[in-house]
């Protein structure tokens, strides 16, 4: 399908998201406007947020749409050929290259009844004319989708390896391995309060081919349990969890973990609810990997003795 349509979803996520310009409630006016004029298959007014010259270029299919008119024509092809879609997306970054000119890049999803969705990456230029802002150009790239589970996780196979930390009021540990055909990431963890309670669980981190997200689903010792969405933000990765807790009551939470070196992570919960009740923030706690003594002899191996130690 040709991809005119998605020129939309980028702008519905700005209007959440908010973008800080010169002259910030005009830009959310008009996205607000466009977001409206689009949900409603209002072809001339969604035409009417681009520019006269305004370029939309599809690097899948090599198409270059040029001008107002031609934006146009493509857009009202897409609304009769597939009622019913739905655009979602999200900004990566947004560069005020001007006050009156926005450079934005991100990813954008096209939902249509009856397929499966089918994801892009774009940059899109936004321009501002006596104060008004319109789409200067858009330039869309097809998400590959990985070969193979394996090919998803490898942004996070930092993670594997053994990691401690007891420097706090609890002990934090865990381990995280390959599954045998590396599917999947298995992490167990053993957290050990001051008064010697201790939390064991086991969590499974796999790749979701059909929504395109990495997810994972964890099982406590106490008989809760819970699943969440992994999400790379910068150099930290944001787990949005949803639990049942042993007690039956339900609580979510956003776990950031930041990547200090490749031994060292800082981990803090924040948005934590139970039953929708907030929760205070965690303080971040700070996890060092294990690194094995190579030279230390291993457990079935004597150590070598010293003959002139007796001397």
């Amino acid at each position: 399908m040709r991809r005119a349509l998605v020129f939309g979803s980028f702008l519905s996520t700005l209007w959440i998201c908010g973008l800080a310009t010169a002259d910030e409630a005009a830009v959310k006016q008009m996205i607000a406007d466009y977001v409206s004029a689009f949900n409603s298959a209002n072809v001339d007014a969604v035409a009417g947020f681009w520019s006269e010259s305004g370029i939309h270029v599809d690097h899948e299919s090599g198409e270059r749409t040029e001008g107002r008119e031609a934006v146009k024509a493509d857009i009202a092809e897409a609304f009769q050929q597939y009622p019913g879609i739905v655009i979602a997306g999200t900004v990566d970054s947004v560069r005020m290259v001007r006050p009156d000119i926005a450079s934005i890049d991100g990813e954008v999803t096209v939902s249509i009844p009856g397929q499966d969705p089918s994801q892009s990456n774009y940059s899109a230029i936004l321009t501002s004319t006596d104060g008004k802002w319109l789409i200067d150009s858009i330039e869309e790239t097809p998400v590959t989708p990985p070969a193979t589970s394996a090919d998803a996780l490898r942004d996070l196979e930092w993670l594997i390896g053994r990691w401690v930390d007891d420097g706090g009021e609890m002990q934090v540990e865990f381990d995280t391995r390959w599954s045998p055909n590396e599917a999947f990431l298995l992490r167990s963890y053993v957290v050990t309060s001051v008064e010697g309670d201790v939390q064991q669980g086991t969590q499974v981190i796999g790749f979701d081919p059909r929504s395109g997200e990495i997810r994972s689903w964890t099982f406590q010792s106490d008989g809760g349990f819970g699943d969440a969405t992994w999400s790379q933000s910068g150099e930290d990765w944001l787990v949005k969890s949803s639990q049942t807790l042993s007690d039956g009551r339900a609580a979510s939470g956003t776990f950031i973990y930041s990547r200090v070196s490749d031994d060292e992570i800082s981990v803090r919960l924040i948005g934590h609810e139970i039953e929708g009740e907030p929760q205070p923030a965690s303080d971040a706690i700070t996890i060092q990997r294990v690194v094995e003594d190579e030279a230390a002899p291993a457990d079935n191996e004597a150590a070598p003795v010293d003959t002139n130690a007796n001397q």
